[in-house]
């Protein structure tokens, strides 16, 4: 029995407005699966519904919510406007909310740094650290440039591994839903120099990045493939090998999404946001299977990521971009953040990019 679900939503503010919805949980019971004409059929089996508090701020549009990460050591919820170029950060003691823009095209991540109040953000093809006391792109700090000689590539998706390196992958020129295939990479960046070494391509779109508990397998997605795939991680060298396949979203129905953001909780299972699927699903990497998922009331779902003191809240953005007005009438609350709690487990704490001496960087 999976009891009483409720969510307690620990910074609002009069900045928030909080609505209350139901959704519907199903879990996947592989055991119980059937292969008929070589596809795997889950039972699924219906489970109560979860409540869950979306929260958009009254003075702000999310136009494409992305790349929530928290920084348990000061209790702030990061993400991103990529479309309206803008970085947020919200104080879960305080509920001070403070939006940065930065006027200098799209931004698709941002990651804390150790021991240092900036940020690093993924922005066009480049990388830069922010400096939030100087306004406006001035307080824009360049530490790498890739990519050079596609100049609509897009830095999509940054994460640090657990000694402070920054994985960071780019995708093709996009026009609509319609990126430009294999002309993305997955990088590696590394003090002193932060020079960009290619680890992987070609890539269409890099997606989902995340280490398994004990550091040695790394999570990644590109997206068009419609695969969770992994690697052998080596820590200490930073290399990647022996690249297969965890999941292939397609065999359990999912033929017109895309797997997009990703995190991992504290019982090494991959939560994944499905692109104008709806869902986000939980993955056990081990048996490669599929084994929970949540229906939202939108299609775009961006990303995903842990939050809050206990790291319990599940924090989901999703996006309006090329959507109508039209289909925005049936989806009202496209491009909001989602909170869900009460799913039985956690999140663990992200890492943060070591860049020694970040807040004297220029």
């Amino acid at each position: 029995m999976l009891g009483k679900y409720f969510l307690v939503v620990l910074f609002l503010s009069s900045y928030l407005l909080g609505v209350t919805c139901r959704i519907r949980r199903r879990k996947f019971h592989s055991l119980l699966n059937r292969i008929k004409n070589r596809r795997i059929e889950p039972l699924i089996v219906e489970e109560p519904s979860i409540s869950y508090t979306t929260f958009s701020f009254t003075n702000v549009t999310f136009k494409h919510a992305e790349s929530p990460v928290c920084d348990p050591d000061r209790n702030l919820l990061y993400w991103v406007d990529v479309l309206n170029q803008n970085v947020h950060v919200l104080d879960y003691v305080t509920g001070k909310h403070i939006r940065r823009h930065i006027d200098h095209g799209e931004v698709n991540f941002v990651i804390p740094i150790q021991n240092s109040n900036r940020v690093l953000l993924g922005v066009r093809a480049e990388l830069y650290v922010l400096d939030w006391e100087v306004p406006g792109r001035a307080g824009l700090r360049l530490v790498a440039l890739v990519d050079q000689g596609l100049p609509d590539n897009i830095l999509n998706e940054g994460k640090a591994d657990a000694l402070g390196r920054l994985w960071a992958g780019t995708k093709g020129s996009q026009n609509g839903h319609e990126v430009a295939p294999d002309q993305g990479s997955l990088y590696k960046f590394e003090q002193p120099d932060f020079l960009p070494r290619v680890q992987l391509k070609p890539v269409t779109i890099s997606n989902g990045l995340v280490w398994s508990l004990n550091n040695s397998v790394l999570y990644y997605i590109d997206s068009p493939t419609r695969k969770i795939e992994a690697f052998d991680f080596h820590l200490e060298r930073g290399q990647i090998s022996r690249r297969r396949t965890v999941l292939d979203i397609t065999e359990y129905g999912y033929n017109k999404a895309i797997p997009d953001g990703m995190t991992i909780d504290r019982d090494g299972m991959l939560w994944v946001a499905l692109m104008f699927g709806g869902t986000i699903i939980r993955i056990d990497p081990d048996s490669r299977r599929l084994i929970e998922s949540y229906d939202l009331p939108v299609t775009a779902v961006s990303s995903v990521g842990w939050a809050g003191p206990e790291l319990d809240q599940l924090i989901i953005t999703t996006s309006r971009r090329n959507l109508d007005d039209e289909f925005l009438t049936q989806e009202p609350m496209a491009g909001s953040l989602f909170i869900l709690s009460d799913t039985g487990t956690s999140g663990v704490p992200s890492f943060k990019v070591a860049f020694e001496n970040a807040d004297e960087y220029r």
